[in-house]
């Protein structure tokens, strides 16, 4: 197999959360790789802990990938906050020769979204509704880079992932999950308190989940956090509810504006008139709806610009379910003169969302003992809906297919992470459970 059919067997996608095939990635020309380690949701410690642990491999994977795309620079992208790993990691890029740059970011959310990354390294700007190679960038996240590096050089599909455990818990830590592990077991070691709720993958951008779902490629962290906290009050608010306050109390201040990270880099997005949209039932499908396209969720508008913890995030959320069709023009973008002055301290926001007392280093614990039964999520990427490659009553062996996409469709196969029997199908899941 060549390196792009290595990959994509391998069931590699963007570990940072999105899902999206990796192998599509690797067979772009672009000048300039990014290596995303900016670690953007607050409390989390789960890159950290992925290049404490692998920095040789993860240089061996940056390097693999740049040779692949023809890339003529590679950049290792990481917050300044993280100074105290910048030792380790320039020695791994001398010692494999070079060829990589370390670029050391402010603290500031959101740091990791794609689309300011690519500005603060290269001074582009990804189209609106574009994506990086549109501007000669491909931006990979660490893990996924160590991924890589382990598929090409060991043939190894990816069955597990580092997974942060934090927030109002007793015991805080960083584990390495095989995928398939519910909730329920992740939870049990951390001890949260007591009427905590749970949001997978991040304070700002995460979901809220229950202890029954369970780890998949994209799962990088589990929050604990009180039922008031100013994030599960503006993820678990009703529609109606979101609605009717900002009917009553949206006051057009513009300061959600005014922080938005992609109207800040110039795009046609103003979170305020989404607002004006929703509270005079304007028409959805007008320009200032269909910027709905361009709102990357970021959740800055919503949990920490808005003077009454109004959501134009939940509305840009709601007018993209409803747009069928959209016309953004094609742009030339240029930055806001105060773009880097409106960039959002990690701090203050900590503090906004009062978490700072909260704001912890967890202890790394390696694998997470546990034996099954593993619950695998079928379909794991964006794309084409994956299809079961075992039947119930089959006996797999780690690192086995169980479900896959046709060749010609945008997706990659799901791996077993254990040795065991298949117990049961359903429209989403495989159970594999013990051999015995």
């Amino acid at each position: 197999m060549n390196f792009v059919e290595t990959v994509r067997n391998a069931g590699i996608i963007g570990a940072g959360g999105a899902g999206f095939p990796a192998y599509v990635k690797m067979q772009s020309r672009p000048d300039t790789l990014i290596c995303n380690a900016a670690e953007c949701e607050p409390l989390l410690y789960t890159d950290y802990y992925v290049i404490q642990n692998n920095i040789e491999n993860i240089v061996r994977g940056i390097l693999l990938a740049k040779e692949q795309l023809g890339a003529e620079r590679a950049v290792f992208a990481i917050k300044k906050k993280r100074q105290s790993l910048f030792p380790s990691i320039e020695k791994a890029i001398r010692d494999a020769g070079g060829g990589i740059e370390l670029f050391a970011l402010g603290d500031y959310y959101p740091a990791g979204d794609e689309q300011s990354l690519v500005h603060d390294v290269t001074g582009r700007i990804v189209p609106q509704n574009g994506i990086p190679i549109q501007v000669n960038v491909v931006v990979n996240n660490v893990l996924t880079l160590l991924q890589i590096w382990n598929a090409i050089e060991n043939n190894v599909p990816v069955t597990e992932r580092y997974v942060s455990v934090v927030g109002r818990v007793k015991h805080p830590y960083v584990a390495v999950v095989p995928v398939g592990t519910p909730f329920s077991k992740l939870k049990e070691l951390a001890e949260p308190e007591p009427g905590t709720v749970l949001i997978e993958g991040g304070v700002m951008m995460g979901r809220i989940a229950n202890e029954n779902d369970t780890v998949t490629k994209t799962t990088g962290a589990l929050v604990f956090l009180e039922a008031e906290n100013p994030a599960v009050r503006e993820k678990t608010a009703s529609f109606q509810s979101v609605t009717r306050f900002s009917k009553a109390a949206c006051c057009q201040c513009t300061e959600c504006t005014v922080l938005c990270p992609r109207f800040n880099l110039g795009h046609d997005i103003e979170p305020h008139m989404i607002m004006r949209t929703l509270n005079y039932g304007l028409d959805a499908t007008s320009a200032v709806a269909q910027a709905a396209y361009l709102c990357c969720q970021c959740g800055v508008c919503s949990m920490f610009a808005c003077p009454f913890g109004l959501s134009p995030k939940r509305v840009f959320a709601d007018f993209r379910a409803r747009l069928k069709e959209y016309t953004l023009p094609a742009a030339a973008h240029t930055a806001e003169p105060f773009n880097n002055a409106r960039k959002l301290p990690g701090k203050r926001l900590k503090a906004r969302l009062n978490i700072l007392d909260i704001d912890v280093k967890p202890e790394f614990i390696g694998p997470l003992p546990y034996s099954g039964p593993f619950n695998i999520m079928i379909k794991q990427h964006i794309g084409a809906a994956a299809q079961p490659a075992v039947k119930t009553g089959d006996r797999v062996a780690p690192g086995q297919i169980l479900s896959n996409v046709r060749e010609n469709e945008l997706g990659t196969p799901v791996h077993s992470p254990t040795a065991g029997v298949v117990t049961e199908i359903t429209e989403k899941f495989i159970t594999i459970g013990s051999e015995s």
